[in-house]
This record gives C-alpha cells, structure tokens and sequence, in this order.
C-alpha cells in the first residue's frame, strides 16, 4: 500500500516518500524553486564576494542552499546546458553536499541531481567536525553550515579531449566554484574555497564512487 507524502510549506524541502523516524539513506528531497535576486547587482556582488573563515552558529535557510546549489550547478536550457561553462557539454563534476546546519535538511551527506533539482540522502549524520579533520584541521570546515564537495568523473572527458581532460576539468570547477561564492555574496553569506586536504581519508570519509575523484570544496555560513 502507498503511503501518502507528508504535507509540507513552500518553505520546506519535499520528501518523495514518507518515513517515520530518522531519515534513511536513498530517501530524496525536492528543493524548493531557487528565487532570482532582484535586489543585487552583478558589480555589487563582485565588490562584496570575500573568502570567509568565520562562520556563525546560525542555520541557513533551504531556499538558500536551493539557490546556492542552482547557482553552482543549475540547469538553465534544454539539453542539460547548467549555469558554468562545461568542455564539450560533458558535465563530468558531480555536486554533493555535506549539511550540518540547514533549516529544513537534516544532517548528513547527499548527492545533488540538477534536473530534478533535488538532494539525495547517501549518509545520515553531522560530518563537518571530520570533514575538518580531513581538511588539515581547518576551523571553518567544521563551523560551516554546509560544504559542497566537487568530485571528476574523467571516463567521457579523457576519451573526448584526451590529455586535456585534467585541465579542463579543473578549469570547469572553478567556474562553479565563482558561481557559488557569488551566489553567496548576493544572499549575504560567507563562502571559502578550499583545496587542501587527504584525499584518501576524504573517500574513506564521504561514500563517493570509486571512479570518481574528489578535487574542490566550498564551504556556506552565516558570517
């Protein structure tokens, strides 16, 4: 028998089906609609996008992490065509994000899937203070309310582009990497990248494919 989805606000992401309980890998949830921001101008959020490294103890909203995440990753035109520039349409860097303070999304580890703008559980539980630890010990990893991890899938791009695939991929992930500080500024939030950290504890820590190779880290806060 189906059991009937939980009513929600517009506020709130959806569940795709109900549980009683802590939530339980695999369980998806929709992202409410990112909003366009009408009060910030591309110069003004230029001007204010500054690396951050401390961040306060207060949540951010989910419609800030929908915005964040369509900002990074978003898809803007049929195709699959998203908001950074990909080398041949291959999109071959996968969004996941590591939640440990936002209204709405319970603590844990998810993979983002842009077409259906929505979050996928992989593993429950706070990471950020062994996210940090991972990180070389970097307070702002553990005081972050939410990090978003990049990791390349290189199959497609090295049998399209060959040698270059490694550049290009690392060039692509930069170009995320700008959306989503400056879809932070423009919401009013610190962000920081950072690029310094074990990447073998990283895939012992985090359950990310075995082809995949984490490369890039942005954190989000209240500062």
């Amino acid at each position: 028998m189906k059991v009937p989805e939980p009513q929600v606000t517009s506020a709130a992401p959806r569940m795709t089906r109900a549980a009683k309980g802590a939530p339980v890998p695999g369980q998806r949830w929709k992202l409410p609609e990112p909003k366009a921001a009408r009060d910030a101008t591309l110069r003004l959020v230029l001007e204010r996008r500054r690396s951050t490294r401390d961040f306060t103890a207060e949540p951010v909203a989910v419609q800030q992490v929908s915005q964040l995440l369509w900002a990074a990753q978003g898809i803007t035109a049929p195709g699959g065509l998203r908001t950074a520039p990909s080398a041949g349409a291959v999109h071959p860097i996968k969004s996941y994000l590591v939640v440990s303070r936002v209204d709405g999304l319970p603590p844990g580890f998810y993979s983002y899937d842009p077409e259906d703008r929505s979050l996928i559980l992989l593993q429950e539980g706070d990471r950020q203070e062994l996210l940090s630890k991972v990180c070389m010990d970097q307070q702002c990893v553990a005081d972050s309310a939410c990090a978003l991890l990049l990791s390349a899938w290189y199959g497609r791009m090295r049998r399209e582009f060959g040698g270059a695939a490694e550049k290009l991929v690392f060039l692509e992930s930069g170009h995320i990497g700008q959306n989503w500080h400056l879809q932070a500024a423009a919401l009013g939030l610190g962000s920081i990248s950072i690029g310094k950290w074990d990447a073998t504890a990283m895939k012992m820590l985090l359950p990310i494919p075995r082809d995949e190779e984490p490369i890039y880290l942005l954190l989000a806060g209240r500062r």
